[in-house]
């Protein structure tokens, strides 16, 4: 199920740890990119638990930068997925990469690729194949 919904002042919603936060993180080629998990080799996209300190927003652009060393634009506006898993929710902003860096804190640790997004939906599992249909209808 997907909502969507507008966030203009990035605030956390308050709502503790049910959900994560992270980015459907797309070029001007309309390639996605892409993570593997820390302890799968699953691919994913970037995206990490809320933080008290910071706003949703916030802490998406930093697990953006951390996980796939991703500088980019980030929408206000979020769509909301429920998923099967530790978590019930996961909270996607529209991020339009500006520079991928060589280097980022989780390089040693992950893989990251840029994929077609029909590739991208082919090689995701679970929701995330649904999420990313759902989520390149929005951007197109």
């Amino acid at each position: 199920m997907r909502k969507h919904k507008n966030n203009r002042q990035g605030l956390a919603s308050g709502k503790g740890d049910d959900y994560q936060v992270g980015v459907f993180a797309f070029t001007d080629n309309e390639e996605l990119v892409l993570v593997t998990g820390r302890k799968s080799e699953e691919w994913i996209l970037p995206k990490g638990n809320t933080a008290k300190r910071r706003s949703d927003r916030e802490q998406a652009r930093e697990e953006a930068y951390e996980e796939a060393g991703l500088e980019g634009n980030l929408e206000f506006r979020y769509f909301e997925f429920d998923v099967h898993g530790k978590v019930k929710k996961l909270r996607i902003y529209p991020m339009k990469v500006t520079k991928i860096c060589k280097d980022f804190p989780e390089k040693k640790q992950r893989k990251r690729i840029l994929t077609s997004f029909d590739e991208a939906e082919r090689i995701t599992k679970g929701n995330y194949s649904e999420i990313i249909r759902e989520l390149r209808k929005q951007i197109g």
